[in-house]
């Protein structure tokens, strides 16, 4: 089963904490620039944009399961849909988990089955995740003089 689009469910005691609440709104303004600007406004996994506006800027993250670290790996922009799968919980508890189902099967060509299974595997691993006190590592440098470390 292809996967172009992941959901990314965040662990409960690492909700909040993120690259913008820890660097100035100038910086997090940098961040969001560059990835909109190296996509050319385009989703780097749809190649979609929004209506309102083109792309969001999202945090990418590893997680170590052995030593309970969540670690940023990374920035790219995606359109609001794309978007609002990676925060397929969110998308839920707002009421927009059905547009988050749609698109997320309509990107990766998936079955609803393919769709339910991925789905129930995926908020497995998320209730799993949320058991325990996750450390976040934000190390951050890069080419836009941005410095954030926690």
């Amino acid at each position: 089963m292809a996967i172009r689009l992941e959901v990314e469910l965040v662990p409960k005691t690492a909700w909040w904490s993120n690259v913008r609440s820890n660097v100035s709104r100038a910086d997090w303004e940098k961040c969001k620039r560059f990835v909109r600007e190296r996509s050319g406004d385009r989703c780097e996994i749809c190649g979609g944009h929004g209506k309102r506006w083109p792309v969001e800027c999202h945090e990418i993250w590893s997680y170590d399961d052995d030593n309970l670290v969540q670690a940023l790996v990374g920035l790219i922009a995606l359109c609001p849909r794309c978007h609002l799968v990676k925060h397929f919980g969110r998308a839920q508890a707002t009421g927009r988990g059905v547009e988050a189902f749609m698109h997320l099967q309509k990107v990766n060509g998936w079955t609803d089955e393919a769709t339910l299974w991925y789905l129930d595997t995926v908020f497995a691993l998320g209730h799993l995740r949320s058991t325990d006190q996750w450390d976040l590592t934000l190390s951050f440098r890069c080419f836009l003089g941005i410095n954030a470390e926690v």
